[in-house]
C-alpha cells in the first residue's frame, strides 16, 4: 500500500504488481522443508504477511528491471534465489551467498532439483564483506536480514558492490520509535528469548523511516523509495516494507 506522503511520480517507477500463487518445492521430503516452515512461521508472525507472497513481491519488482546480475546478500534456505530464477522472464545469473553451510548446501540440493543449477551461484562468504569486486551487481537484495547486522558496514558494503544505477533492495520492518511500539519491542523479546528460544532475533534493531533514510543516504544512496506491505492499525505498529534504494 502506498503511503499517503509519498511522492505518486517517484512512487510510481516502484510499484510492485500483486502477488500471483505459485506451487514451490511441494515434492520435496520434508528434512528440506521443515527449517523453512520455521522460517515463514517467523516472518508471519513477526510481520503479519505470507512469507512466499511476500518473496514474490521482491522477485516481481526484479524481473520488472529486466536487470541480470544479482546477488541475493543472504541465501538462507535459497526461497527468494530458487524462486527468481525459476521466473520464465527472468534471463539473468544470480550469485547467492550464505555464511551457514548447511543451508548452502541444503539450498544447492532444491537447485539441481528444479534443474536450475545454471541460474544460480551459492557461494559461502564471512563477515563483514562479500566476496565481490566493487561495482559487480544490478541489483542486491535483502530479505528481512538487516535488523541483525550493523547497519552502517552493512549498507556501505552493500553501496561498493552495486554498479552506478543499480539497486539495493531491502525487505525490512520499520518500526516507530514510541514508548508503546518499545513496550510492544520487550513482549517479542521476552517471547524470542524464552519460548522461541532465538536469540539472533531477540537482539534484532529495527530502524525507523528516518534513521533509515539517514543511514542510505550516509552510505551514498541518491534515491530512497519506501513502500509498505500493510497498513498500519496504530502508529506505533512496525511495519514490513520494500525499500529500494538506487546508487
Amino acid at each position: 500500500m502506498k503511503s499517503k506522503k509519498s511522492d505518486p511520480e517517484v512512487q510510481k517507477q516502484f510499484d510492485f504488481s500483486p502477488p500471483r500463487p505459485r506451487p514451490f518445492l511441494a515434492s520435496l521430503p520434508a528434512r528440506i522443508d521443515s527449517y523453512e516452515e520455521g522460517v515463514a512461521r517467523l516472518f508471519q508472525w513477526r510481520t503479519g504477511l505470507d512469507y512466499y507472497a511476500t518473496v514474490d513481491q521482491i522477485v516481481d519488482f526484479i524481473v520488472n528491471t529486466h536487470r541480470t546480475k544479482i546477488v541475493d546478500l543472504l541465501s538462507d534456505t535459497g526461497t527468494l534465489a530458487l524462486r527468481l530464477a525459476g521466473r520464465k522472464a527472468f534471463f539473468g545469473q544470480i550469485h547467492s551467498f550464505d555464511s551457514n553451510i548447511t543451508l548452502l548446501e541444503r539450498a544447492r540440493q532444491r537447485a539441481r532439483l528444479l534443474n536450475l543449477g545454471q541460474v544460480i551461484e551459492f557461494r559461502p562468504f564471512e563477515e563483514p564483506g562479500w566476496p565481490l569486486a566493487d561495482g559487480f551487481a544490478e541489483i542486491a537484495v535483502s530479505m528481512f536480514d538487516l535488523h541483525r547486522r550493523p547497519a552502517e558496514r552493512f549498507l556501505r558494503e552493500a553501496y561498493r558492490i552495486l554498479a552506478g544505477g543499480g539497486y539495493l533492495l531491502l525487505g525490512e520492518v520499520i518500526e516507530p520509535q514510541t514508548y508503546f511500539s518499545r513496550v510492544i519491542r520487550i513482549w517479542q523479546w521476552l517471547h524470542l528469548r524464552l519460548f522461541q528460544r532465538n536469540a539472533a532475533e531477540a537482539g534484532a534493531v529495527y530502524p525507523d523511516r528516518e534513521e533509515l533514510i539517514r543511514l542510505l543516504f550516509e552510505a551514498g544512496f541518491r534515491q530512497v523509495v519506501i513502500q509498505g506491505l500493510k497498513s498500519r492499525s496504530s502508529r506505533h505498529q512496525g511495519v514490513f516494507s520494500l525499500i529500494a534504494a538506487t546508487k
